[in-house]
């Protein structure tokens, strides 16, 4: 009996190691864009986008559930709102892009953050007003018995807009 319960023991602490293991993304890593035509519908790409390393390595965020430590300078966020509104900014960010972007008249929004499940994001509302740019973005909850979860990853959110004035970007994330 004591052989079985150190035995389920070391187990455990293996799978403990093993959980920690902090993921980070790679360029090679795909995201979908979700994006809202001027006639107001609602698009879903399956083509992937290629972002590049640098961008990637800028906009990492903390993949665990794990709360950083007070006055950390090296703690990464939660989550990152990335305006891109300029060809330079584009062209350091994408590698690959499956939709044409006029930033004359357009802009894009990057939200990332970390994640558990593979589940599709939608666009529920935006709105703007003075200044500030509010998106309201949500996941459907999956049904009971979905093994749809996964050790926390780095998800991004890719929503192209009419280029606005924009003070403030506030990004609400709900599963509904």
């Amino acid at each position: 009996m004591k052989k079985f319960v150190l035995f389920l023991l070391t187990c455990a602490l293996l799978l403990s190691f093993v959980s920690c293991v902090r993921y980070h993304a790679k360029a090679e890593d795909v995201a979908y864009s979700v994006y809202e035509r001027a006639d107001g519908t609602v698009v879903t790409s399956q083509t992937p986008i290629v972002f590049s390393e640098s961008f990637l390595a800028e906009t990492a965020v903390l993949t665990r559930n794990t709360k950083p430590e007070e006055g950390d300078p090296e703690a990464l966020p939660k989550e990152r709102i990335i305006l891109i509104d300029e060809q330079s900014e584009f062209d350091a960010a994408f590698v690959e892009c499956p939709f044409e972007v006029d930033l004359e008249t357009e802009m894009i929004v990057v939200y990332t953050f970390s994640f558990l499940y593979s589940r599709p994001t939608l666009i529920k509302n935006v709105s703007f007003s003075d200044g500030t740019l509010s998106l309201k973005l949500a996941s459907k909850r999956a049904g009971w018995g979905v093994k749809d979860a996964s050790m926390p990853y780095q998800r991004y959110v890719v929503v192209k807009l009419d280029k606005l004035d924009v003070k403030e970007i506030k990004v609400d994330y709900k599963i509904q």
